[in-house]
């Protein structure tokens, strides 16, 4: 029972890991900031430095709607570039991937009076998590 136990929680600590975004860095972080003081930009802005790429999925969004997952997709982005400081973040790409959700599920059975546990792992498909790409950018005022 232990040993189904043990196997339970690091499972889930596996499926817990998987990251909604990623960031890897091309420029030189910043102090980090609040995910409220990034601005989403659709154009270049007249004056700004790259600080890094950024990806983000509405995967584990627990959100239905396209619109929902759009936006679940624009936090993440705004949150990653706030983590290395970026003051923007410039939108390169939407899109859509089949949604790559693992689920792990226990199940307790009486069989004539003994117990057996069990372990169900499997991923969930058809479903679609929409998907960006953008660049982390600190915008300045002043063009030098």
């Amino acid at each position: 029972m232990w040993r189904a136990l043990i196997v339970l929680f690091a499972m889930s600590a596996l499926v817990g890991c998987a990251s909604p975004s990623t960031t890897n860095m091309i420029g030189t972080a910043r102090a980090p900031l609040s995910a409220e003081q990034v601005t989403v930009y659709l154009q270049d802005p007249p004056c700004f430095e790259a600080i890094a790429l950024l990806t983000a999925t509405s995967d584990a969004s627990f959100t239905f709607s396209e619109q929902a997952q759009m936006d679940a997709v624009l936090r993440r982005l705004r949150e990653a570039a706030a983590r290395v400081g970026a003051n923007g973040v410039l939108l390169k790409r939407t899109g859509e991937q089949r949604d790559n959700s693992v689920y792990v599920g226990t199940g307790v059975r009486n069989y004539g009076g003994n117990v057996g546990f069990g372990i169900n792992i499997g991923k969930s498909f058809g479903l679609m998590d929409k998907t960006a790409e953008g660049v982390a950018i600190w915008v300045s005022e002043n063009c030098d």
